[in-house]
């Protein structure tokens, strides 16, 4: 995968065998040796991933340098180069990935590539302002492990562990599992992978498969067949780094889900009307142009309040906004939830009722339209007037024409004095 890397190496480390490597993947490299220019080249610059050299212990320079550039950096993977495995003080360095000098070209790449896969899934600016539960304990999942202590539970921030024996399992046991790792030495290794990724509450979960001497002739399968994993790694690698590499999966799988959470709700407010709570006109007129060339069996119902610049001009905008909810939470009572509610104006509102009988849209119409005139509304009366179009199979009626037509009749209901339904014969 091409990629934009930044180099950075402030300690005056010899990385030209890495930096080699990256072209020879066709990588692009930047080179900085000052802080100041590192963070200069990831404001101004598109970045997709940041290697840095790093001390032979940890100084009070280094981590506050690390800290600006973790939070400059936001989503943009930071990789650790080391000269050895004296890492021990990157406990408290939020790294996500540690790669030592002599690393082997095929390795170093597959490990870029896995970071790449991830930060693919995002944009900085989109994500950027979202809050994330990242204080919790987390809870990891492994299966066919006698023991987890090639996991350095310090750096993992002490995570909840389940130790899980067997394949398939219960929904309940993984359901909020933050990290799977899974035991590449077992014969249902493959198996419990793709299943796990099958499920659809594991959409964002990573999944890591271990192997060590004995099941590194199981790498390739999983590779050939893309079982759904999120990284192999070698259980004998050094603790620190699985750990950074695990914890690095785990906060992107929290990226996802509050991405995905944010944007779900983004779309809902995007398409609801905040003061009465049912679809606004915005969203209407979409599913409209998206219905344009809908014929048959449907009925259009539009509802007006009766007089109420009068409500608004004697009690007022926030006792009329309150009358327009409550109108829409009468109009929901009466209709079936695959039925369309919108506010289509100021008092206005419009249902779409597909598979419906004139019959029913018209008893439908008279149970709105008489509860609402039966009930006071905090000591005001309220009423409102219905118009009514049904169309049937055979008829040639868009859903624009029916509007149109149950407008008018509502017009009819409004000028012999309202309160009443109007249907299209």
């Amino acid at each position: 995968m091409v990629a934009r890397v930044l180099s950075i190496d402030i300690n005056k480390t010899d990385i030209s065998q890495i930096a080699s490597k990256l072209k020879r993947c066709y990588c692009h490299l930047l080179s900085s040796c000052s802080i100041e220019e590192s963070l200069r080249i990831i404001c101004t610059q598109y970045i997709d991933l940041v290697m840095i050299t790093l001390p032979h212990e940890n100084t009070k320079l280094f981590e506050e340098f690390f800290a600006v550039l973790r939070q400059s950096c936001g989503m943009i993977p930071i990789v650790g180069i080391a000269e050895d495995e004296n890492i021990s003080w990157l406990k408290n360095i939020e790294i996500d990935d540690v790669i030592f000098k002599d690393i082997d070209e095929e390795y170093l790449l597959y490990r870029i590539n896995t970071l790449m896969k991830r930060k693919s899934f995002f944009d900085e600016q989109l994500i950027g302002h979202l809050s994330m539960d990242s204080g919790r304990t987390k809870k990891i999942v492994s299966f066919f492990f006698d023991d987890v202590s090639f996991l350095d539970l310090q750096v993992l921030k002490n995570p909840e562990i389940i130790n899980l024996k067997k394949w398939p399992t219960l929904d309940e046991e993984t359901a909020d599992a933050d990290l799977f790792i899974v035991n590449l030495n077992h014969e249902k290794a493959l198996e419990c992978c793709s299943g796990l990724r099958l499920r659809k509450t594991n959409k964002y979960k990573p999944i890591v498969l271990f192997f060590d001497s004995a099941s590194e002739k199981h790498i390739r399968e999983a590779t050939k067949f893309e079982v759904g994993y999120s990284d192999i790694i070698d259980i004998r690698t050094n603790k620190i780094v699985t750990a950074c590499r695990l914890n690095s999966l785990i906060k992107y799988k929290i990226f996802c889900e509050t991405l995905s959470k944010h944007l779900k709700k983004s779309l809902f407010m995007s398409a609801i009307d905040a003061t009465t709570e049912v679809y606004n006109r915005s969203f209407f007129e979409n599913y409209i142009e998206n219905k344009s060339n809908d014929v048959g069996n449907f009925a259009i119902l539009m509802i007006d309040i009766d007089k109420f610049k009068d409500v608004n001009d004697k009690w007022g905008h926030s006792f009329a906004d309150s009358m327009l909810k409550y109108v829409s939470g009468m109009i929901k009572k009466y209709v079936r939830a695959s039925d369309i509610i919108a506010r289509y104006g100021g008092d206005e509102f419009i249902i779409v009722m597909k598979n419906v009988s004139k019959d029913t849209a018209h008893m439908v119409s008279e149970r709105i339209q008489k509860q609402i005139e039966g009930t006071l509304f905090n000591g005001a009366h309220c009423t409102v007037s219905i118009g009514v179009c049904c169309t049937s199979a055979g008829e040639n009626m868009s859903m624009r024409d029916a509007i149109a037509i149950a407008d008018k009749f509502m017009y009819i209901a409004k000028q012999n004095g309202g309160n009443a339904v109007k249907v299209c014969a």
